[in-house]
């Protein structure tokens, strides 16, 4: 990905190829120190013309091994770990006209991080931070939106929420940003406080704490501990946005000096709903009061999560001391990304609600509930895939969605993936381990247990869940990343306006992943 370095036309600002050396402890060895570097990209598949290429190196890549063809696309220069910058280093050595600049560095990870920081700390844009179990990027789209009439904003593309993403962000700043808006994921304690030492927020939202990547944060108490890292990263006197009432999070935020304003469904929030209904149009009416005022808004989303996520973003929004009263016109421009609770109404009458970029139990519960209030009078189907990184209690964490889908009436569950069968013995024991249960209905609908339906493989599901949907079903698509059920979604869009295509799991597997995996152009995004 390719991130403008922060400049200006009078030459307020600019970095050279001597101060790039001097932020991350490089060495130039080619090309001139006074070479301007006015962009950088970690990918080579962009356009490279003018820019900095910064090879990034991982366990299964090596960046370093596309500094010829960087170079080759356009590249004013590459950075790379030494021993490929000694290498780029003899061969540009007898260029002909100007040589390229080649910076050799220890990690060129850490150059990243380091070029972006001095970039953060020049720009004198406000940054806002934003992390959580679930909804740091419906949070980010939302409060993006509310800030686009006031302010010149910086929002972090897709989900970039991790070492590599959040310095991509900080470069896409120029001198007109006024506020940056950044996630952070963790998997681990530590990487929050890392990237806030890296963006040096003066905002930080916490969305909430929930059962995501327990198999790395081993239990709910380190998941908290490693979130409140974006509290504790903040200056004196920064400000807070905090789910109210979790427990988890209390001893982890006493004692800093930061202003905190909370929100919840509880009135006791600063910020909570007076009234919320959803409309036949899939939207939400709602009266939200923030701080003591009352303000009434139509949202272009109707699922209970996003009004969470909402509630967080106008905390931010009131925490950066925009007017209040300017919020109604402006949801009007929230457009939430791709694939989180998307409501798709097909041409053959079934409603698809599209959320299968990630899941845990908490998103599951909640988007469980959605369907659940949108289905009403209508057939509702769950389709469920593995949710990913809950560790040694994966199991159960499972078999509690499977108990959700049942206490909220789900009317079909579909299972797809070897951990997904925990849904089926939550929601139907007494099928699952009943007389002639787990039948084979041929090879198209996989096992079936009463109204339900297992399918082991995702392959399996492409091929055999658009024959059990029916023409006036809700239909919920959801489960973890790798499971790549936007497949499915996008086999079930298709098939809304006519029949099936008897290739259409084949297209399906052809489709590109939203999120950029371990490649040699880095990993900008976490799935949490």
């Amino acid at each position: 990905m390719t991130g403008s370095i922060l400049k200006q036309a009078e030459e307020v600002i600019t970095l050279t190829a001597n101060e790039i050396c001097q932020a991350c402890s490089g060495d130039l060895r080619a090309g001139a120190a006074a070479s301007a570097v006015e962009s950088v990209s970690t990918d080579t598949r962009g356009d490279l013309t003018s820019c900095l290429f910064i090879a990034l190196k991982g366990e299964n890549f090596d960046g370093g091994d596309f500094a010829e063809e960087a170079l080759a696309s356009g590249a004013m220069g590459v950075l790379a770990e030494r021993d490929a910058a000694e290498r780029l280093a003899v061969l540009v050595a007898g260029a002909n006209g100007n040589t390229p600049v080649v910076i050799a560095v220890d990690d060129s990870g850490e150059a990243l991080k380091d070029i972006a920081a001095l970039v953060a700390s020049r720009s004198g844009a406000t940054v806002v931070a934003i992390t959580g179990s679930t909804g740091k990027t419906s949070t980010k789209d939302i409060l993006a939106a509310l800030l686009k009439g006031h302010v010149d904003v910086v929002s972090s593309r897709a989900s970039f929420n991790n070492e590599v993403g959040v310095p991509l962000t900080l470069l896409d700043a120029t001198q007109d940003t006024d506020v940056i808006v950044v996630e952070m994921g963790m998997q681990a304690q530590g990487e929050i406080a890392e990237l806030c030492r890296i963006a040096s927020p003066e905002v930080a939202i916490i969305t909430n704490i929930g059962p995501a990547h327990l198999q790395y944060a081993g239990s709910l108490e380190n998941i908290a501990r490693g979130k409140a890292e974006i509290a504790q990263g903040l200056p004196p006197g920064g400000k807070l946005v905090a789910p109210y009432g979790e427990k988890l999070l209390e001893p982890h935020l006493a004692g800093l000096d930061v202003e905190t304003v909370t929100f919840g469904f509880d009135e006791a929030a600063d910020i909570y709903p007076v009234f919320h209904e959803h409309m036949d149009d899939g939207r939400l009416h709602c009266v939200v009061s923030c701080c003591g005022r009352d303000l009434e808004f139509v949202f272009n989303f109707a699922a209970h999560h996003h009004l969470q996520n909402a509630m967080a973003a106008i905390g931010a929004y009131y925490q950066l001391g925009l007017p209040l009263e300017d919020i109604p016109e402006a949801v009007a421009g929230i457009n939430l990304s791709s694939l989180r609770g998307e409501l798709i109404d097909l041409d053959n009458g079934v409603t698809l609600l599209n959320d299968c970029y990630n899941a845990n139990p908490l998103s599951m519960r909640s988007s469980l509930e959605y369907l659940a209030s949108v289905g009403t009078g209508r057939r509702t189907v769950a389709v469920l895939g593995d949710m990913g990184e809950l560790g040694p209690q994966a199991l159960d964490y499972h078999r509690q969605v499977g108990r959700d889908v049942l206490e909220l009436g789900i009317d079909c569950l579909i299972a797809v993936g070897e951990q997904s069968r925990g849904y089926l013995e939550g929601a139907a024991e007494d099928i699952l381990y009943g007389e002639g249960a787990g039948e084979k209905d041929g090879d198209k609908y996989g096992e079936s247990f009463g109204d339900n339906y297992y399918f082991a493989e995702r392959d399996e599901a492409l091929r055999g869940v658009p024959g059990l949907i029916r023409p006036g079903d809700v239909v919920l698509v959801k489960a973890s990343r790798f499971m790549r059920l936007e497949q499915l979604s996008n086999i079930l869009i298709e098939a809304g306006s006519g029949d099936i295509p008897p290739d259409a799991a084949a297209k399906a597997d052809g489709l590109p992943e939203v999120s950029p995996g371990d490649s040699p152009e880095g990993e900008p995004a976490r799935e949490d």
